[in-house]
Parts: C-alpha cells; sequence; structure tokens
C-alpha cells in the first residue's frame, strides 16, 4: 500500500468529474445526518442536500432539524466547506394544516428559518399540501420563457428560418416536456 499524498488540482465546478467528485467529499456528511437515530431521510444531489424530517409534533421537527444542521455545522469546520444559509427553505409536508402548529419556524444562530408554503427539492417545486400546482405552474413558466427566446431568435436573426427553430424546439422543447410529464 503506498503512502497518501495531498494533490492540489483545480476541477471546473461545470465540470462531470466535479460533480462525481462533490458526492464523495459530502458522503460522510450524509452519513452523520443518518447517523443521528432519529426520522430523518437525507437527499442529496451535487451540492443540493436536502432534510426530510417524519414526525407527528411540528416543534420535534424544529429541534430536529435543528440538531442536523448543528452535525451540518461540525462536518463544514473540519472539511473546509460552507453553507449558503440564505438558500435555506423550511416547510411542513401535510394535507391536514389545522392539525399541526403550521406557525413554528426554526431558529439557526441569529437567524430565524420561516415557514414557507412551497419550496424547491431537486428540480420539483412541492407545496406544504404536495399538490401538483405550483410545480406545473413552474413548468408553464419555464416552456413560456424557453417558446420566447426560440421566437425573439426567429425574429432577431435572419439567417435562422422556421424549419430550424422548429427543429431546436422538436430537439429541446419535447424532450423536456414528455420528461417533465413523466415526473
Amino acid at each position: 500500500m503506498s503512502d497518501m499524498c495531498k494533490i492540489n488540482a483545480d476541477i471546473s465546478q461545470k465540470s462531470f468529474i466535479s460533480l462525481i467528485l462533490f458526492l464523495f467529499f459530502n458522503a460522510s456528511l450524509i452519513e452523520k445526518c443518518k447517523a443521528l437515530k432519529i426520522k430523518i431521510e437525507v437527499l442529496d444531489f451535487i451540492n443540493d442536500i436536502n432534510i426530510l424530517v417524519y414526525n407527528r409534533f411540528t416543534e420535534e421537527i424544529c429541534k430536529t432539524l435543528s440538531k442536523a444542521h448543528d452535525v451540518c455545522t461540525k462536518w463544514v469546520c473540519t472539511h473546509d466547506a460552507t453553507f449558503a444559509s440564505e438558500k435555506y427553505e423550511f416547510t411542513h409536508f401535510t394535507r391536514k394544516l389545522k392539525r399541526f402548529n403550521m406557525m413554528t419556524s426554526i431558529q439557526i444562530k441569529s437567524s430565524v428559518i420561516k415557514l414557507k408554503s412551497d419550496v424547491r427539492v431537486l428540480k420539483m417545486q412541492l407545496n406544504m399540501k404536495l399538490q401538483w400546482d405550483v410545480h406545473l405552474q413552474q413548468i408553464k413558466m419555464n416552456h413560456v420563457t424557453r417558446m420566447l427566446t426560440l421566437s425573439y431568435l426567429e425574429v432577431f436573426t435572419w439567417e435562422v428560418i422556421f424549419t430550424k427553430v422548429r427543429q431546436v424546439y422538436s430537439a429541446v422543447m419535447r424532450s423536456e416536456i414528455a420528461f417533465e410529464a413523466s415526473v
């Protein structure tokens, strides 16, 4: 077995190898969160980490999330990493809003994270009642923007003709619509 040595290398965050390496980098964080022995599920995708907590009491959920954040903070100190606390989002998923205290918030250091009616998990927009209207609205808005972009491309570029714009639409938009319809 050879000795370990430190290698300093710059890898672009946009490269595929960077995405894979980050999964190895934050694997210990995921394991530490799962080791809390509480009803918790950690979803991670590259540099997005979502912590889901299951409990009947919203106050207990907030305490559990605070414990998980403490674990994350300790991990950050030992791994030369940072969390963008301004990106933190917090919601309760339930269809019975009146059964739970929906006014709870999480105190992390000096900031309070207030409850949001909908949050983004990976590429999905989820509302607290777990209904799809917010996500579908987001998809429609994204497609309207893309269609406008294609229209501008057709109008302001003399060389682009309708058949080419239609080809781009077929290649890009239809595949996205098919993918998002399956979700």
